[in-house]
C-alpha cells in the first residue's frame, strides 16, 4: 500500500463523515460501577457491535467488542470520543490507511488509519487505530483533531480544547502505562495528510 501522502489526503477529503450526538452518552451513568458495560449495552442496541471489513485494504474481520469500548472509554475519554464509538462500523468501512507499527512488547501490531466524523454538529478528521495480534484485529482506540489542524503552517499536530469532551488527549500507539516517546495517533495523522502545507502563503496583516 505505497499511496502518495497527497492521494491519502484527497481520499480523506473524499470520505463521508457520519455524524453522532452526545446527548445518549451524556444520560447514561457514570457512578456505581459497571460503566464500561452500560456502554456496551448501548451499542449492542444500535447494533454497532460485531466485525467489520475496511474497503481500502480488503482487511475483515475487524472486531468491535467490549474490549474496543473499555479501551476508548479508559484512554482520557469524554462524551464526544465515546460516543464517536456508535460510527466505528463507518469508520473501519471508510479509513484510510496510514501505517502500521511493528509489534511492541505486547506482541501487537498497530495498524492506523484516518477517517472522518461529525460530533454534535462539529467535524473532525479522526485518527484511530487497529491492534493485531495472533487472535486477529480489532478496533482500539481512537483520537480527535479539527480538520484545519492537518494544514497548520507551524506543523503542530494540536487536539481542540473546545473538542466536545470533557478530558481531551492525543492518544499512543501503544497500551496505556507504556514507556513515553511513541508517536501518537494524531502527529501521524497529520504525517500522512497535513501535505504541501509549506507552500502555503500566510495571510496579510
Amino acid at each position: 500500500m505505497n499511496i502518495d501522502n497527497n492521494e491519502k489526503r484527497a481520499r480523506f477529503n473524499a470520505l463521508p463523515s457520519p455524524e453522532v450526538n452526545s446527548d445518549e452518552v451524556r444520560n447514561i451513568p457514570v457512578t456505581g460501577g459497571g460503566y464500561v458495560g452500560r456502554i456496551v449495552e448501548w451499542l449492542k442496541s444500535k447494533g454497532v457491535l460485531g466485525q467489520y471489513k475496511n474497503d481500502e485494504t480488503g482487511w475483515d474481520n475487524i472486531a468491535v467488542n467490549r474490549s474496543s469500548v473499555r479501551n476508548v472509554t479508559h484512554h482520557d475519554a469524554g462524551l464526544g470520543k465515546i460516543a464517536l464509538l456508535e460510527a466505528s462500523p463507518d469508520l473501519i468501512k471508510n479509513g484510510v490507511f496510514l501505517e502500521t507499527n511493528p509489534k511492541n512488547q505486547h506482541g501487537l501490531t498497530s495498524h492506523i488509519f484516518a477517517g472522518k466524523a461529525a460530533i454534535d454538529g462539529i467535524t473532525y478528521a479522526v485518527s484511530y487505530v487497529v491492534r493485531e495480534d495472533a487472535n486477529g484485529r480489532r478496533y482500539y482506540d481512537h483520537s480527535l483533531t479539527k480538520i484545519e489542524a492537518l494544514d497548520r503552517i507551524d506543523d503542530q499536530a494540536l487536539v481542540p480544547a473546545d473538542a466536545p469532551q470533557k478530558r481531551v488527549t492525543a492518544q499512543t500507539t501503544r497500551p496505556e502505562r507504556e514507556p513515553t516517546g511513541e508517536k501518537t495517533t494524531v502527529n501521524i495523522l497529520k504525517k500522512h495528510l497535513g501535505v504541501n502545507t509549506k507552500n502555503k502563503l500566510l495571510p496579510n496583516p
